[in-house]
């Protein structure tokens, strides 16, 4: 004689099923999102290579913040200054160094933010002058508002622009672009065809 399931048995089932859909759907949802972060973040490093030559038309004595911005937003123009706070990817509050006082609005609702310094800092690895650098949350304010998620960095050479960690090995970027790192170097890491 066949047996019937229970009405305990279906709702046990049920709430198994209903427990494993919890947990897989928001994993492919932040899979999703990701992927589209990532799409935008290699679409605006695209127009940013172009950025350099107008910097380029400058003679080193003009180059400037201001000159900067004016080829800058050509680009992405920029509205108002906003104030949100981000993370690094292992959960801690950046240095000082990559805190930014002012953050703008672009017409693509992204924020972007820069750092001028006072006097050129030679890197040591590439003996290139650092002028400053620059943040990009492809997202704006909305979250997560974390380096390596939705937020990229560039730094800023008198000739040009390169995403964080571009100088690095593979090995440093790997480790940064996890859990247990900053999430600066995802910069790059993303652009060379890395997976999250």
């Amino acid at each position: 004689m066949k047996k019937a399931f229970t009405l305990v048995e279906v709702i046990i089932l049920l709430v198994i099923f209903i427990m494993v859909a919890l947990l897989v759907i928001p994993l492919s949802i932040d899979e999703t999102i990701q992927a589209r972060n990532i799409s935008k973040w290699k679409q605006v490093q695209n127009d940013f290579i172009e950025i350099p030559l107008s910097i380029k038309t400058f003679s080193k004595s003009d180059l400037n913040i201001q000159n900067f911005v004016t080829a800058l937003v050509k680009k992405h123009p920029l509205n108002k200054v906003i104030s949100y706070k981000i993370k690094y990817m292992n959960g801690e509050t950046p240095s000082e160094d990559f805190i930014f006082k002012e953050i703008y609005n672009t017409d693509s609702n992204a924020t972007l933010a820069f750092k001028w310094y006072d006097a050129p800092k030679v890197e040591q690895r590439t003996n290139k002058r650092l002028l400053g650098i620059m943040m990009y949350d492809v997202n704006g304010k909305m979250g997560p508002n974390v380096w390596g998620k939705d937020v990229f960095g560039m730094n800023i050479y008198e000739d040009k622009l390169e995403p964080f960690g571009n100088s690095a090995s593979n090995d440093e970027i790997e480790f940064d672009c996890s859990r247990q790192g900053t999430g600066l170097y995802c910069s790059t890491y993303y652009l060379n065809g890395g997976s999250f």
